[in-house]
Order: structure tokens, then sequence, then C-alpha cells
């Protein structure tokens, strides 16, 4: 009886001071697809959620004179290797196929719509061809060899691309496969994108299967990064694995078994079968393995991919029960089994519910994700920003708010939410540290195939809510106080001079990375010299300083920063104010900071231009967040033909004038950006303005569709495809006026004399039940 009463006691103690480790899998999965948006590139969008970026590399591709603006940063570094980018995009599609109904759950399909359509849209950028592919933005000696965030890039970012001369079969056939299986997820929703992607899709990989070769052999930068080890068997099977199961043509199925049933020697490099470890942004022979199981049923797939999966499931495991590699496990141990377990749940996902082995997979999946969500034997909550437990510093320089991995402050200014950490050693220990980037980096394919397992953890119906996360620190972000302090330490120097050591403190949680001041002082006072702090702006009797290197960094718990100054004041300063008139703190720099406003006597400060919510961003919080692609007004893709240019795109025009807005008018008619003044071009290294009369082609320049050809995509014609290329629809029915709305994928407005509230060049557009119409003039 007494042990009953200590065995009762210890049970109704025990959530007083046990925290048991997360299973809220919607939570986590909320937080993976933050961690993308904080990797966006280009020109970030309305509803971009990250309060600390803002745009960057937008003329990414100039040097080569195309736009290959968006995409996603790769890890904690600025470049843009397309090739993990895309595997990493295949596996979130392919999440998005199989266990779409885990996404829905947890309310997060629209934002991984959205996820996607970003990634997609930047491929299709980079397919500027038939045969040519861009596969890299930014060097990676120049950018790892810099500490800054994407927005502040001061060096070199050029562009890498892939040609029949110079060709990447795994580059391409990878690409290949992130656009059919994205066209896969777009297909009920948005068909008319879901067929751009598609053919996007077909014709990367004729491209990769008629010129062979491994990428990095072509853009040889990457080759320090993310070299091709596996070669390009992999893909080819991968890509046209994902092709048949897409369009069902057996030609496709032709090309799986051709490889597949080679019969390759044991040493063989190009060996497809019997793969011994898990699927990454190299190999995909075992996610090969699965998805042809999901797609055929057929026993040599599915024999294949169990016996893969029996490997996996048996794997060696840290004494906490995470999969484990020691060769590959030191580096992303999180990531590798998260990779490890995905394509054992693929294969569950295949069989009956009541299979014992079926459970033992799920056992085993759920086992992985639970150990990185905090069941393990540090306690540690692997999710940046999911539990105080969390790693506070992993390695990412937009988000460290520091000037080096190894510099201050230790914990990163700015929390990179829903990022999953590398992981632990195979002891089950970790050391959260920024310099240590085998166990804290983070990346695109790090997340992943995690982000999918959480989905499929979901859509079986084991997700266990969380209490309302209420810690400091806890999505979505609060606004902090405008908790400001500021002395300004005057000492009188002569009679004419005074000198100061300005000393500049926030509190209240209010963390900046660096700082810029606006002062505005006396007419009569005149500032001479200023160190500690750069002067960046002086006009008239206004000065900019801004933080220098080693007084940048604003703790939000009242550790001062100083700078110093001196000036000058007539007459020995006799009628002279000598406390500025206005003082504007920018917290996190001028260009994208937020701005307060200081009371001059230091007693404190208020948002300045800005109105401050209970949350950061405000619309967070407030009811007035900008929907994600369920609501919002897609961005459909401008028509991109990747067959060869025709020689009337480069022909020669007449100005009416010698100008064009501005500028000297083209000579040809080749647009290299168009924003609200008109279309530009580059000639000469300089830009041009695109003349009117370029708006005059004929309709030639493209065949006209047969009868009964459906559209594909609209802009100021009604295009479809017709033998693998562009052709024009030359009318409409009457009585389907509304089919041009309806191929982007929205209605026709009900109420042709509504209110027009936004105009592009598919037309004009109005609001009806909350949603995007088109006004038709059939």
């Amino acid at each position: 009886m007494k042990f009953s009463k200590i065995l009762a006691t210890i049970l109704t103690c025990a959530p007083a001071f046990i925290k048991a480790a997360s299973q809220d899998y919607a939570r986590h999965l909320e937080l993976s697809i933050l961690f993308y948006e904080a990797q966006r590139s280009g020109k970030l969008p309305a509803n971009n959620r990250i309060f600390w970026r803002h745009d960057s590399m937008i003329d990414a591709g100039k040097d080569n004179n195309v736009d290959l603006t968006g995409g996603l940063d790769d890890a904690g570094d600025n470049v843009k290797f397309n090739f993990p980018q895309a595997s990493a995009l295949t596996l979130l599609a392919w999440s998005a196929v199989d266990w779409k109904d885990g996404y829905k759950e947890a309310g997060q399909w629209g934002y991984m719509k959205d996820l996607l359509k970003w990634g997609m849209d930047y491929f299709i950028k980079c397919h500027t061809d038939k045969y040519v592919l861009y596969g890299q933005v930014g060097n990676g000696g120049l950018d790892h060899g810099a500490w800054v965030p994407p927005e502040e890039i001061n060096y070199k970012y050029p562009s890498y691309k892939i040609t029949a001369s110079a060709p990447g079969s795994d580059l391409a056939a990878e690409t290949s496969a992130s656009m059919v299986a994205a066209s896969m997820a777009f297909r009920d929703e948005d068909p008319a994108y879901a067929d751009i992607l598609l053919k996007h899709g077909k014709e990367l990989y004729e491209f990769a299967e008629k010129y062979r070769g491994t990428y990095d052999l072509s853009i040889t930068d990457a080759k320090g990064y993310y070299r091709s080890y596996s070669g390009f068997n992999d893909e080819l099977v991968w890509g046209a694995a994902w092709l048949y199961r897409a369009t069902g043509d057996k030609t496709y199925k032709d090309k799986v078994d051709k490889i597949w049933d080679t019969p390759y020697g044991d040493l063989d490099p190009d060996k497809f079968l019997g793969s011994g470890g898990p699927i990454s942004w190299d190999d995909k022979k075992a996610a090969a393995y699965a998805l042809m199981a999901l797609t055929t049923g057929e026993s040599k797939y599915v024999e294949e991919s169990t016996k893969h999966s029996e490997l996996m499931v048996n794997y060696n495991k840290t004494p906490g029960g995470l999969w484990y590699d020691n060769n590959l496990s030191m580096w992303g141990s999180n990531r590798y089994a998260s990779n490890a377990a995905f394509t054992v749940a693929m294969l569950a996902s295949t069989m009956d519910a009541n299979n014992s082995k079926r459970k033992e997979y799920v056992k085993f999946v759920k086992k992985q994700i639970d150990y990185i969500l905090g069941d393990n034997p540090a306690k540690i909550d692997y999710v940046v920003g999911a539990d105080p437990s969390s790693p506070k510093a992993v390695h990412h320089r937009g988000a460290s708010g520091s000037k080096g991995a190894d510099k201050g402050p230790s914990e990163n200014v700015f929390v990179l939410y829903g990022a999953l950490a590398g992981g632990p050693g195979a002891r089950d220990n970790f050391k959260d540290a920024r310099d240590n980037y085998e166990m804290n980096e983070v990346a695109l394919d790090y997340n992943a195939a995690f982000q999918g397992l959480l989905a499929f953890l979901i859509q079986e119906g084991l997700n266990v809510p969380d209490p309302k996360q209420t810690w400091d620190g806890a999505w979505p972000p609060k606004e902090p106080k405008p908790d400001v302090k500021w002395d300004w330490n005057l000492e009188a120097d002569e009679d004419s001079y005074m000198s100061g050591a300005p000393k500049i403190a926030t509190g209240s949680g209010l963390k900046c990375a660096k700082w810029c001041i606006d002062l505005e002082v006396d007419n009569n006072v005149t500032v001479q010299n200023i160190w500690g702090g750069k002067l960046t702006e002086k006009k008239d009797n206004k000065y900019t300083v801004c933080s220098e290197y080693d007084n940048g960094y604003l703790d939000g718990k009242g550790t001062a920063q100083h700078w110093n100054f001196n000036f000058k004041k007539p007459n020995g300063g006799k009628g002279v104010d000598i406390l500025p008139k206005t003082a504007i703190l920018y917290c996190n720099g001028k260009e994208n900071g937020d701005a307060y406003l200081v009371n001059t006597d230091g007693s404190g400060a208020k948002p300045y231009g800005w109105t401050a919510g209970a949350c950061k961003p405000a619309f967070l919080c407030d009811g007035s967040a900008p929907a994600p692609s369920t609501t919002v007004k897609k961005t459909t893709a401008k028509k991109t033909t990747t067959t060869v240019k025709k020689t009337t795109t480069t022909k020669k025009v007449e100005p009416t004038s010698s100008l064009c807005f501005g500028y000297k008018c083209c000579e040809t008619c080749e647009v290299q950006y168009s924003d609200d003044t008109g279309s530009w071009g580059i000639e000469n290294n300089d830009w041009c303005g695109i003349p009117d009369s370029c708006n005059e082609q004929p309709d030639d320049d493209y065949p006209t569709c047969s009868a009964n050809i459906e559209i594909a995509y609209v802009d100021d014609r009604i295009w479809g495809i017709e033998n693998g290329d562009w052709c024009i629809i030359k009318s409409i029915p009457d009585d389907k006026c509304d089919c041009k709305a309806e191929a982007i994928g929205y209605k026709c407005c009900s109420n042709s004399t509504g209110d027009v509230v936004y105009t592009d060049e598919t037309g004009e557009w109005g609001i009806e039940n909350n949603d995007w119409c088109l006004f038709q003039k059939c």
C-alpha cells in the first residue's frame, strides 16, 4: 500500500516537473513551411510572414540577360543551388500529392501550394530554352567568404547553366521530376498551371536523356558543394517514374525498366538496384523504388522497395533511437533519419491498414519524428522556434544578426522558425553553436522529408495538439515594446566645444542586429567629428549615424552601446540648445528597419511612421493577414516558350521616335523586363525601351490551333498546346465567354459593371464572394 501511494503521488505530480515531448505534428508542419518562406529570394510577396526578410537578388540573372529572380536560398548561405533545391521540392511536392489530407487537416494546404509555386515559378524562369537550364545563381566561394544577410549582398552572384554542349542529366531530370510532381499537386485546383509544369517537365526530361553528363562538370562551381556522386542514372529513372505516374504513358515506364533491369556489377557506380543507404539530394534510387511500387503495385518494384525499407527500419540507431549512419549522419543526422523514414512511409501508404508490417513501419516513422520533436535523451526539440529547448544559434547568415559564424551575439537575433537543425551525434550529443555547422546547419533538403512525414503522421490520425504556446519567442512573434533608453552623456570641453558619448540601449525584448540614428540639431551647432559610428548622411543640420562592426547589437535586455562625437557651438553656446531637436532610431538598419521616435531626454520612444500591433508583422494577429493562394489571386506564370526561338523575336523594328519612355529605343523586340512603364530590353550593356510597334506582331508567329484544343494560357491572346508547341486559339464560342478566366483557375464576375480593383495583362479583376473574378469582354 505504501508503494502504491508513492506511485500515485509521482503520477499526480509528474506534469508539474516532467515535460512530455510534443506530438503536435500540425504545429511543427506550420513552422516548417515558415522556414521555406524565410529562404525566399527575389521580390517578396505581400503575405511575407517573416518580418526580418526583405527583397534580395532582385537582378539575379542580369549577367546573362535573363530573369532568375525568385527561388530559395540553399542553407545558411545565399546561393541558389538548383540541384538540391529541386530535390527538396520534389519530395515536398510528393508529400503534397499523397499526404494532401495531412496538410489540409493542419490548415496549411494554401501555404503549401504557395511554397511549391514559389519554387516552380523560379524553375520556369530557369528553363529559358528547350535545351538550356540555369542551375545555380551565386558563386559558392564568394558567398561563403562573406557573412551578410541576403538583403546586403555586395558581391557578384553569377548565373550558371547547362546546355546541349555542356549537359547535366542529373540536374535536368531532377528539375523535371520536381515540376511533374508539382503538376500533380496542382492538377485538381489549377489545371492550366499544371499543364505548364508538365510541359516543362517533359522537355527537361528529353534534355536530360538526349544530352548526357553530370551537371557538376558543366557547372564546376557546384562541385565543391553539391557534387553529383551518384551519377545521373538514378535521376533518369526518378524523372521517368514521375512522368509515368503523371501521364500513364508506357514509354516512360519502359525508360525506367531499361535501367532497372540492366545487370550492373556490384562495384559498378551506375548500379541502380540494391541501394544500401537513404535517399538524399544526390541519391534518388530508393525514392524511385517506392514511387514505382506505389504507382504500379507490380511485384518487382514492391519487392525492391520492401527490401530497402526493411534495411532502413533495422539500421543502426543512436542509444536514444535516432536512425544513424556513421559515415553520413555526422553532418545532419536529423536530415538522414527523416530521409530514411520517408521512403518507408511511402511504402506503408500502399499497404492495408491491418497489415502488421505497415504498423511496424508507421511505428518506426513516428519514433524518428518524435525523437526530433524532443523525445530524446537531450530533451531538445530540434525544430527552431518550436520550444524553449530548440536550438537558438543555427548556422544561418540572415537569422544570425552577426558579423560572422563565430562572432557575437552567441544566440541568433532573429528566430528562424521551422528550420530543422542538423542534429545530434552518435551518442545523442548536441552543441548549439553557430560555427558547429555539422550539427547546427540548416538547409532546404534537411526539412523536405521531415515536413512530408509530419503530413503523413497527421493523415494517419496521430496528431496530438499542444496547449497554446505562450512562452517568449513562440510563433507568432510578438511586437516588442518600443523600449529605447538614451543617454546623451554630454561633457563640456572648451567654451565653444562640447563632446558626447551617447549610450543607446533597448529593453523589453526589442532586439536590433544593427542600428542607425537620424539626428536634427540646432542650426547653430556644427558636428565636427564622429567616431564609434559611421556618418552615412549629412544635409544641413541633419545627420545619420549608423553602428559599426562591434557596436551594432542591441540585445533588448538594457545592455548599452555607444558612439562619440564633438561639435562646435558659437558664442560659447549661449542661446543654443545643445540637445538634438529630434532623434529617430532605426532598429535593424535604415533601409529595412523599424523607426522609433526617441524622446531626446531619454525617457522613451514610440513607433515612427508605422503602427505597432500585437504581432510582428501586425497582420499575423489582427485578422488582416493576406491569405495564401486559396484566396489570393495567383501570379500566373508567364507563357514561356522553351523551344528554339523564332527569328521573328529579334526582327528589326522601326520606332516611331528616337526615345522610348525616356530611353533609347531597342532595335529588337526581345523583352528582358516589364514594369508599369512598359517593356525593356538590354542592348550594348544598357537598358532600352521596347517600341510600341513590337506589340503589333502578326498572328503567324505561331500556328493556329486545331478545333477543340483546350486553353492552356491566356494573356493578350488565347493559347493552346498542340504537337508539343504553343498555338493560338483564334476564337471562342459565345457560350464560353468565361473560359478565359477558367483557364487560369478563376470565375468570371457575375456583374459586368462592378468595381475594378486590379488590372494586369490578363484583364480587369474584381472581387466576389471573397475571391477574385475576371471581368470578361466577349
